[in-house]
């Protein structure tokens, strides 16, 4: 039963945490991107309006249930050493902890096809990383090294997990590794 009180909830709630967890389940079946927001809300069994009132919009929730599994934000946070600098061998080793994962990373594959054949939730993902992600490698590295870093990265993420070029899908780990680190120097 959908709650059709208007206004803004009452009390405490885990209504946020509810369709949290139901976006992460589609997120694990491979159909985030095909479940609309009225939908999610009726498995819930909460209004629709409340996805925007917690997330923002339904993009945002696809944004925040994909990078639970694996935050790019966490790679680089765990990529620095203690004086805030980053260790790009580490930054390497934690992209393709990510997107090695058996789980986890073909889940991320699945996600990236799906953004990229036009989803509409590509827009969140991108604004998200632009705000978490890049914006900070900008800070601290400067707009043109860390334009030069995402491109290295987002390209080889593609190449090898989600178009599986033969170029990159056909390294070892370990030579994926070496490529990557390479490419990020």
């Amino acid at each position: 039963m959908v709650n059709k009180r208007r206004g803004r909830p009452t009390g405490d709630s885990d209504v946020r945490q509810r369709l949290l967890d139901a976006a992460q389940q589609h997120f694990a079946r491979g159909d985030l991107v095909s479940v609309s927001s009225r939908a999610l809300a009726a498995e819930v069994g909460v209004s629709h309006t409340l996805v925007n009132y917690h997330f923002g919009s339904r993009d945002a929730l696809v944004a925040a249930a994909g990078s639970l599994r694996a935050a790019p934000h966490d790679v680089i946070a765990m990529s620095r050493h203690d004086d805030g600098s980053i260790d790009l061998t580490r930054l390497a080793h934690g992209i393709l902890a990510v997107w090695e994962h058996p789980v986890h990373g073909q889940r991320l594959a699945t996600l990236a096809r799906q953004l990229t054949s036009g989803g509409g939730s590509g827009a969140s993902i991108a604004a998200y990383l632009q705000h978490a992600v890049f914006q900070p490698l900008v800070d601290e590295i400067g707009r043109d090294h860390a334009r030069r870093l995402a491109a290295a990265i987002v390209g080889f993420i593609f190449g090898r997990y989600v178009l599986e070029l033969p170029v990159f899908a056909s390294l070892t780990r370990e030579e994926a590794g070496a490529l990557l680190l390479s490419m990020l120097r």
